[in-house]
């Protein structure tokens, strides 16, 4: 019954985590009169190695193929937490280990894109990149901390 549970309650998060950074970057998008162009833009880069932003293209399909690297990554990352979550609730200092996990994602974004390109880095600012994972942390963890027994004040005392 657990594993039933952490399937179905790290696919939402994960989801929730996705569509609020997908959200995030559109809205971004949205106010530069370039609707998609951050998703295409990675799309680009990871698919067809861009390397400048300016012949960037932006095409449903590429837009569609990098939501779902983007859908994957953020699934596998909520099964991975909702795997810990359920660790938590058996023993207080698991919670140490999802604030490490979180950690490493916020480092991960940034390797990812860096990766891609460090010429990424200078269109989509770092700003953003903090900005969307942060908004997805929030939203993620809200998720994790309603459905468990443990307060977000306990992470704090966690590794104690």
């Amino acid at each position: 019954m657990d594993r039933h549970r952490i399937l179905s309650e790290g696919l939402l998060v994960g989801m929730a985590g996705a569509a609020a950074v997908a959200v995030w970057f559109l809205v971004l998008d949205l106010a530069a009169g370039a609707p998609f162009r951050t998703p295409a833009l990675l799309g680009a880069a990871l698919f067809h190695g861009l390397r400048d932003a300016g012949a960037l293209v932006i095409t449903p399909g590429l837009v569609g193929a990098y939501t779902v690297v983007h859908c994957v990554l953020f699934a596998l990352f909520g099964w991975a937490t909702a795997g810990l979550f359920t660790l938590a609730d058996r023993d207080r200092h698991v919670l140490f280990g999802v604030f490490m996990l979180f950690m490493c994602f916020e480092v991960a974004a940034f390797a990812f894109v860096a990766v891609l390109g460090s010429w990424l880095l200078h269109t989509i600012t770092p700003g953003a990149i903090i900005g969307a994972n942060l908004i997805a942390t929030v939203v993620m963890l809200s998720l994790l901390f309603r459905n468990h027994r443990r307060a977000p004040s306990e992470v704090l005392t966690s590794a104690e």
